[in-house]
């Protein structure tokens, strides 16, 4: 009998234990559960919406890339400005990489450097930053002065960047171009030191910095 008892009043207490919890933060347990499931359901709608909007700009410039094929070249130019104009950061870069080549090609330099530019201040991928800055840097070496191209280069030139066999190169040629002979042996030097030049790269800083020894001499 004292066992059943003691089960008894020890159920009680628990009882009157958790209804005095209850009582105390029952509102707030409530609200917390509320703001949970809030919280989950916009995540999934958020993932849902930005997953849509994802598709919709891969098949926008599905749609661009088709136009250019079939000759559409103003159709398609009006499609990838729509997407760059968009919200997706992606897709909005490699259309604007694809209006900046168009004008390259078009031989409106200033533009398609505007544009890259513009890639290089907006998306949040550091591998399309680097690409825009590149890509700028290389169509200003003929057009622009040698500020311009390491401007954009510089930081592309250290050590640890991974474009850097390139952006070196480009230095060196807009150095070359501005008659700054020292800058552009400093920038080929880097390339030839530098055990992970590739080959292709390497043959041409030593032609060049070959020229510049000639030049010098004479």
């Amino acid at each position: 009998m004292s066992d059943q008892f003691a089960r008894e009043v020890d159920e009680d207490l628990r009882s009157e234990f958790l209804k005095s919890i209850w009582d105390r933060f029952g509102v707030f347990i409530i609200a917390t559960a509320i703001i949970i499931v809030a919280a989950t359901a916009g995540y999934r709608g958020w993932s849902y919406y930005k997953e849509q909007a994802a598709q919709s700009a891969g098949d926008a410039f599905m749609e661009a890339l088709q136009l250019a094929e079939d000759g559409e070249d103003a159709e398609s130019l009006k499609g990838f400005q729509a997407i760059a104009d968009g919200d997706h950061d992606g897709y909005a870069a490699l259309a604007r990489f694809r209006i900046a080549t168009e004008l390259a090609n078009d031989g409106n330099i200033e533009a398609a450097v505007a544009e890259f530019d513009q890639i290089a201040k907006t998306t949040k991928s550091d591998e399309l930053k680097s690409l825009a800055q590149l890509r700028a840097g290389l169509l200003l070496v003929d057009t622009g002065t040698l500020e311009d191209v390491q401007n954009r280069l510089a930081v592309l030139s250290n050590p640890n960047s991974q474009w850097r066999h390139s952006a070196r190169e480009y230095i060196a040629l807009a150095a070359y171009r501005a008659g700054d002979l020292e800058t552009a042996t400093t920038s080929l030097d880097l390339i030839l030191e530098d055990a992970e030049s590739l080959q292709s790269v390497r043959s041409r800083a030593q032609i060049l910095k070959t020229l510049i020894e000639s030049t010098s001499a004479g």
